[in-house]
Parts: structure tokens; C-alpha cells; sequence
């Protein structure tokens, strides 16, 4: 049985969200709230298996409160709301899912969906380090550091915050790697840690390109565009 909890400071939306999921079989809501200081109690104390989070709540932001448990509470977090310019916040903290309301009850199945995928999947273990060789010497870079990278042929360039490294690993390989909820492929030749997107802006009235925190700027291609916008909870148009 899943576990949730529902957090949204609108008694409807709050009804609707509980009365889907309490039809769903193995999900159950075992507590809803308006109110930040409540949620905090009630998230900490039931420890869920997912919670709903709106961004604006009595007393407080949603996103503030994700941000101060989700290194105590093992949580799969999804957003709720009419605002899409939190979605990179959300993403940067953890969030699983960013539904902007209004939306389908197909996109809530969708999300539990998407919550049971990762509850049942096995969790591999995600590299922390990586083994780049220079000449007569092995350096080993914290992969939370990287930023962006770029493949090329049998090699990646590896962008950090004041330098880029070359490995010998092509981005197919590296990708299997590295944690897919923290590194997302938005090209045929690039990654970028979703942690470092600092926005997004577009060519010919789409959106095209990502600015990152190091001030570099990387091309999502179009083969890539549907699977990130999807990831970041925005409009593929």
C-alpha cells in the first residue's frame, strides 16, 4: 500500500486529489492539510511515500517546506499548481512530477504511475566520483560538481563551475552512470545536471536553449525537447 499525503491551500483541489487517489488500489491518503506549519508536522511524523505539495500554502511556500525535509524524509515529491516558473525550483530540490493545474485525471494517473515505477525498480547505485585520467595521474572529480557535458566520439568533456576536464567514456556509457534524477539528456551529444538550469529561452518563438549557473549555454535538441519539458512540468510549445 502507498502512502500520501495532500497539501494544497484550495478545499477543492485538496478533495478532488484525495478522492482520485483513495480509488486508486494500493493508495491510500492518510492525511491532507492547508497550512505549512501543519504539513511539516503531519510529513514528518506519517513519513508518506509521496506528497502532493502546492506552491503557495497558509503560512508559507511549498517549495520552502520540500526543501527543508527532503533530507529527512524519504518522499517522493510532486507539485501542484497554476505556476509554471517554479518548475526548475522544484526540480532542483527533488521533485518527482510539476502538474500545473488545471489538469487531467489522466496526468494524476500518470504521476502514481510514475511513483510505483520508482517504489518497485531496483535502485542502482549512481556513481559519486569519477576516474578521469591525465597524463601520469588519475584525478577524481565529485560528479554533484559537474555542471554540463558534451560528447564527443569516445571522449566527454566534463564542465565544472572554473574548468573543463576530458574522460575517455562516451556519453552513452557515462549516462547509464550517473543518477537520471539529477542528469538529463537534452541532446544527442550533451547532459545537464537539472541541479545547475538557471533558465530557459527560446529561438523563433520555442524554446531552445538552457542557460546553466557557469554561464554556458546548451542546445536541447529536438528529439529531446518532449522528454525534458515533460521532466520539467512545463508547456512543449
Amino acid at each position: 500500500m502507498y502512502n500520501c499525503i495532500v497539501i494544497d491551500d484550495e478545499r477543492l483541489a485538496r478533495e478532488r486529489i484525495v478522492s482520485f487517489v483513495n480509488e486508486r488500489a494500493n493508495w491510500q491518503v492518510v492525511a491532507q492539510s492547508a497550512e505549512y506549519e501543519e504539513a511539516q508536522e503531519l510529513i514528518t511524523r506519517l513519513q508518506p511515500d509521496m506528497c502532493f505539495m502546492d506552491i503557495n500554502i497558509i503560512g508559507g511556500s511549498g517549495v520552502e517546506l520540500v526543501n527543508s525535509l527532503r533530507h529527512i524524509v524519504p518522499c517522493q515529491w510532486v507539485f501542484t499548481t497554476a505556476h509554471s516558473e517554479f518548475a526548475l525550483q522544484a526540480f532542483n530540490i527533488g521533485a518527482l512530477d510539476y502538474l500545473l493545474k488545471p489538469f487531467e485525471n489522466s496526468r494524476l494517473e500518470t504521476t502514481l504511475q510514475k511513483v510505483e515505477r520508482f517504489k518497485q525498480a531496483p535502485q542502482k547505485k549512481s556513481k559519486k566520483l569519477l576516474a578521469v585520467k591525465s597524463v601520469g595521474a588519475v584525478e577524481f572529480v565529485n560528479v554533484d560538481d559537474i555542471i554540463w557535458i558534451k560528447g564527443s566520439a569516445n571522449y566527454v568533456e566534463l564542465h565544472c563551475k572554473e574548468r573543463m576536464l576530458l574522460h575517455r567514456e562516451t556519453l552513452a556509457n557515462l549516462e547509464q552512470q550517473l543518477s537520471p534524477e539529477k542528469f538529463v539528456r537534452v541532446h544527442r551529444s550533451a547532459m545537464v545536471n537539472i541541479e545547475n538550469i538557471n533558465s530557459l529561452s527560446s529561438e523563433l518563438g520555442r524554446f531552445s536553449l538552457l542557460h546553466l549557473s557557469n554561464g554556458d549555454e546548451v542546445k536541447i535538441g529536438q528529439g529531446h525537447r518532449a522528454s525534458l519539458f515533460e521532466y520539467l512540468g512545463i508547456d512543449n510549445h
